[in-house]
């Protein structure tokens, strides 16, 4: 690609050329040599019709001396060193944004109290009202900051004979000064997996697949109390162990002012009799969707009702961890109905390392396609689905400092890129 090709194309056809490119080093290499495009854009504009695919981060580890990042779009890996270290030993845990556009460290020990810290720009810190929130949580808290503003942090413990779990919260609304603290004791919990949702004014929470609590905080920033709680149980439309099939995992996600469960089972026979291929696990893996609606006429007041996959052909789902989200199809350039998640693959514990790998499920035929084995130091743990964020900045005429082997990212994802590919321009790709 050379910029000579651009000078006599107009702007409208460079910004239509432009919107089609979804993965990021596609799009950072096209304008490093679009001076063209460039010059139709004012200083600092935010592209608004182009929407990247994500990128996966991987879960934050202690000691941890690198972020890693994978775009299995376009089978590329990144590393980059995080913009501030852990100096408290205990690791930094992620606080995603719902939608995906951004993720913080949350960090107790800062000599400031609680904080948010950005881990790839760095920049000052959120402060959070402290009042003890670590103590609270214990250890190893995690969280979603959604689209109105509030923040959710939570945690979970296992108790030591496996048969409840104890589900702590914190939630910080727009215009609270202090936090709202929650504590339940859980029945049937299956070790370390949970999935967590605020949604309308209401903390929802389910351990495995068996039952969800829903605890309303729509009062004042009071401890709400178990009185208050709503159980919602499984729905009779989810496949069971005697339909064959195992649960293995679920997810949840606000689309389009739904709330909605997603989650994933297994043959039970898998693997059977050494077929153990990657097309053998695509054919026992499965997924069920349902949306929670309000109903009337039963004795419950809330139900999770199915979801019909088609409602969804138009929308692409991004199931992971703390926060899931859906995108429209379209902004992406690519076909709609569809769910990328991960899955790690021992073989009912048949093989002696796992295996962890991406997955596509077609939510309209309820079939799951491969796409690919995440590399080498990838746990099992779930990963965070990134969107980058874009912003168009004003080309500078400074020599580059930045040497062309160099294939890490440091302050924003690939600045290297952008030098790499034209020494006057600058850019960047923002979390």
């Amino acid at each position: 690609m050379h910029g000579t090709w651009w000078p006599d194309l107009p702007p409208e056809l460079l910004r239509e050329v432009s919107s089609r490119l979804h993965v990021g080093a596609d799009f950072i290499r096209f304008h490093a040599v679009c001076k063209p495009w460039r010059d139709s854009h004012g200083p600092s504009t935010t592209t608004g019709t182009c929407q990247l695919l994500p990128w996966l981060l991987a879960p934050s580890k202690k000691s941890g001396d690198s972020l890693n990042f994978r775009c299995v779009f376009s089978n590329t890996s990144y590393v980059t060193p995080p913009a501030i270290s852990d100096g408290s030993g205990t690791g930094m845990n992620w606080v995603a944004s719902a939608d995906g556009t951004a993720v913080r460290y949350f960090i107790a020990f800062d000599p400031h109290g609680l904080t948010l810290h950005d881990p790839l720009a760095g920049g000052p810190p959120t402060h959070l009202p402290d009042e003890n929130v670590h103590r609270r949580l214990e250890e190893n808290p995690t969280g979603i900051i959604h689209s109105d503003g509030a923040v959710l942090l939570f945690s979970k413990h296992d108790s030591f004979d496996t048969s409840t779990a104890e589900f702590r919260a914190a939630l910080l609304r727009p215009g609270d000064t202090e936090w709202t603290f929650i504590h339940r004791t859980l029945e049937s919990p299956s070790d370390g997996e949970f999935c967590v949702a605020y949604h309308n004014g209401k903390i929802h929470v389910t351990v495995e697949d068996s039952l969800w609590h829903v605890v309303s905080v729509t009062g004042e920033s009071t401890a709400a109390t178990n009185n208050d709680d709503l159980q919602v149980p499984r729905p009779r439309s989810m496949p069971r162990q005697c339909d064959g099939y195992l649960y293995e995992r679920s997810y949840v996600l606000e689309s389009r002012g739904e709330l909605l469960w997603v989650s994933v089972h297994i043959l039970m026979h898998y693997p059977d009799k050494g077929k153990n291929g990657v097309n053998d696990l695509v054919d026992a893996l499965s997924m069920s969707m349902h949306t929670l609606e309000e109903v009337t006429k039963e004795t419950e007041k809330l139900l999770w009702t199915r979801k019909d996959g088609r409602s969804l052909e138009d929308r692409v789902l991004f199931l992971g961890w703390p926060n899931s989200f859906a995108l429209d199809a379209s902004r992406l350039g690519m076909s709609g109905g569809f769910a990328y998640f991960l899955y790690y693959d021992d073989q009912g514990g048949c093989r002696l390392h796992e295996r962890h790998g991406v997955f596509r499920h077609n939510l309209i035929d309820n079939t799951t396609e491969f796409v690919e084995w995440l590399p080498q130091g990838w746990d099992k743990e779930m990963c965070v689905w990134l969107l980058p964020q874009l912003t168009i900045a004003p080309v500078n005429q400074g020599p580059a400092t930045t040497s062309r082997s160099n294939n890490t990212c440091a302050g924003v994802l690939m600045p290297n890129l952008l030098q790499e590919e034209d020494r006057d321009f600058t850019g960047v790709i923002v979390i």
